[in-house]
């Protein structure tokens, strides 16, 4: 018998509470996520080290754990290319696509949040 892989919400043990904020928080948390699933959307399908040049401040140790969690989720597909090396890429699923607005409101959230405090 297969298990499927733990999902953020697994991870975040969620399941203790009923708001879905608190689902959708659970799945979008994490200090890289935002900026990952940004950059995935922008370029439609992007390599770790593609990712990496995009986003330096991210450890590979941190971003390969997001993008982990992130395909367990059902946000990003993982694709493995056969040969030597090994090519990885990541792209949106459809549903991970879904996010699409929230991640735009997101942005606009955020934008706005950073001009108030600079008030």
């Amino acid at each position: 018998m297969t298990t499927r892989p733990r999902t953020s919400v697994d991870r975040a043990s969620a399941g203790e509470s009923t708001c879905p904020v608190d689902t959708a928080l659970a799945v979008l948390g994490g200090r890289w996520k935002g900026s990952i699933l940004q950059q995935i959307a922008e370029a439609g399908e992007l390599r770790p080290g593609e990712l990496r040049r995009r986003i330096p401040e991210v450890s590979e140790a941190v971003l390969l754990r997001q993008l982990g969690e992130l395909v367990a989720d059902g946000i990003l597909e993982r694709i493995a290319e056969d040969g030597y090396p090994l090519r990885v890429t990541y792209r949106l699923t459809r549903y991970g696509a879904s996010l699409g607005p929230v991640v735009e409101a997101l942005c606009a959230w955020g934008r706005e949040h950073r001009r108030q405090l600079a008030e």
